[in-house]
């Protein structure tokens, strides 16, 4: 299983900030297939669920005031779509609490696939609407 890399064909929403902050997400991706091959410690594992809190906090906050401000009217989609990662977040912190074996792995699959069916599909979906309102 390989990581992926932020490509502007697939990735690119056409708004720089919102990019910047995707981008952390494939780094953060990065950072797990590191950790899983080099086996590393629940020190690793720790560390990668608090950059993907800070990167909730950040990000899905960013993008949802944005939308919003500007009647995006994909809006309530976006924010049940955050709602599941946010809730797939918390999931992963009580099975790192548990112990519970190829946690690296689910991570990996679940951001896999965000990045697949949530950037790729869904917010790309904002990118004329923002642009048309000014934001870049």
């Amino acid at each position: 299983m390989g990581s992926i890399i932020w490509n502007k064909m697939k990735h690119d929403v056409k708004v720089k900030l919102l990019n910047e902050q995707h981008k952390r997400l494939f780094d953060t991706l990065k950072e797990l297939y590191c950790a899983m091959e080099d086996k590393s410690d629940k020190a690793a594992l720790l560390r990668i669920l608090n950059n993907l809190s800070m990167y909730i906090k950040e990000h899905l906050g960013t993008e949802e005031a944005l939308l919003e401000k500007y009647n995006y009217p994909g809006l309530e989609e976006q924010r049940e779509q955050h709602k599941l990662f946010v809730d797939k977040i918390e999931e992963f912190k009580k099975d790192f609490e548990n112990n519970k074996f190829m946690l690296y792995f689910d991570m990996a699959i679940f951001l896999k696939s965000w990045i697949a069916n949530h950037i790729e599909e869904i917010d790309r979906k904002y990118s004329n609407f923002l642009n048309d309102k000014g934001v870049y």
